[in-house]
């Protein structure tokens, strides 16, 4: 009996997971910025270079503040995949390295896309990424991913 129960846990969290990836995956990922940022649009190259810190200051050289979500959370997952065209592992090492390297130090993790549009309401230089459906008037969109 407690076998079957497992295994039934077991099969619906396997059933949950899969259905739950497609949600993040087919949904579309807004890049946002504070309003008052000059940026209008920004390519998928230009994306790449701010969240792999390789591009620091927007054009009038004020400093980027890029946001990520969590490592694992499904959303930085399918941002990852589009933005830096890398799967959670290789983010994981590239940020090792670019700290042994005495390089850049990766963006700062906000808990949540709802603590993401806070943050980059808050902040003039911020840049993040929420589901296309949560974008609010607090932010502009520079780019759809």
């Amino acid at each position: 009996m407690e076998r079957r129960n497992f295994l039934s846990l077991g099969l619906a969290s396997t059933a949950l997971a899969l259905f739950e990836r497609p949600l993040f995956a087919a949904q579309k990922i807004a890049v946002v910025v504070h309003p008052k940022n000059p940026v209008k649009s920004l390519g998928l190259d230009e994306i790449e270079a701010i969240f792999k810190a390789l591009r620091r200051s927007f054009t009038g050289g004020k400093r980027i503040l890029p946001f990520n979500l969590p490592a694992r959370h499904p959303l930085r997952v399918a941002f990852d995949r589009a933005a830096l065209h890398m799967e959670p592992d290789a983010v994981a090492r590239y940020w090792i390295d670019q700290r042994v390297r005495g390089a850049q130090h990766p963006p700062t993790q906000v808990p949540s896309s709802r603590m993401m549009l806070q943050v980059v309401m808050s902040l003039e230089t911020s840049i993040g990424y929420v589901p296309l459906g949560e974008v609010t008037g607090g932010v502009k969109v520079v780019a759809e991913v």
